[in-house]
């Protein structure tokens, strides 16, 4: 019911050894159409480095979880490890790369796709995503950049399950075996399913504010008699 799918990348992104640091020194690199980044892992020194914005954002686009990054004449795959993105999450700001043994297993979150229109379509159900991703263990070059998700087959009231997904040959799934992927509801299971979520709106209880209200007034009342001068005899 899934396929894994894959992304080529054409050619390696060259980057530069960064040698200024800084908020203005970033800025300027952004205003060049360039973001720091670094460079760590397998027990060597990290290393700054500057890469083009354009071309990274567009390999993290297509879902892609290697880089194929050129440095100084050396080309080598990294792992996308993290970014950062301003705090209007539209712009790029930093890169992590991690530096990987192609022969040691990674730990990966993959995006899901959804495909199709399920059969419990036609018996007016909708489909519901409990997520869209899952965690894997694989080799670095059979990362895939996305599984695709075929819920065609899915009946009314049906769930698909975490282990009934397609892994990539030699993957290891991470999460829990009977973690709900999607499943096919009725609209008015939908319905409800929010309301309890929502909880009960809680009931007003009679009397008690007009209770409070004369508590409040006997003190008010009990506060003027202390504050009213005491008559003259």
């Amino acid at each position: 019911m899934a396929k894994a799918v894959a992304h080529k990348q054409e050619k390696p992104v060259v980057a530069e050894v960064r040698t200024t640091r800084g908020s203005r020194a970033a800025q300027a690199l952004r205003a060049a159409g360039k973001i720091p980044g670094v460079i760590y892992g397998l027990g060597k020194d990290p290393v700054a480095i500057t890469v083009p914005m354009a071309e990274v954002v567009s390999i993290l686009h297509s879902g892609a979880h290697i880089m194929d990054v050129q440095i100084e004449g050396k080309a080598d795959k990294y792992l996308i490890q993290d970014t950062e993105y301003d705090y209007l999450q539209s712009n790029l700001e930093h890169i992590d790369l991690r530096r990987i043994d192609i022969n040691q297993r990674v730990k990966v979150k993959v995006a899901l796709e959804f495909r199709g229109t399920p059969k419990g379509a036609k018996e007016g159900g909708i489909l519901e995503t409990q997520t869209n991703e899952v965690e894997i263990e694989v080799s670095p070059l059979a990362i895939p950049d996305a599984i695709r998700v075929n819920v065609e087959n899915l009946d009314l009231h049906q769930i698909l399950h975490a282990k009934e997904i397609q892994l990539p040959a030699g993957a290891k799934l991470l999460e829990y075996s009977e973690k709900i992927i999607c499943q096919v509801r009725t609209v008015k299971e939908e319905v409800a399913a929010v309301a309890v979520e929502a909880g009960p709106a809680e009931p007003e209880v009679i009397g008690k504010k007009k209770e409070e209200e004369g508590e409040e007034g006997a003190a008010a009342a009990g506060d003027k008699a202390k504050a009213a001068p005491a008559a003259k005899k």
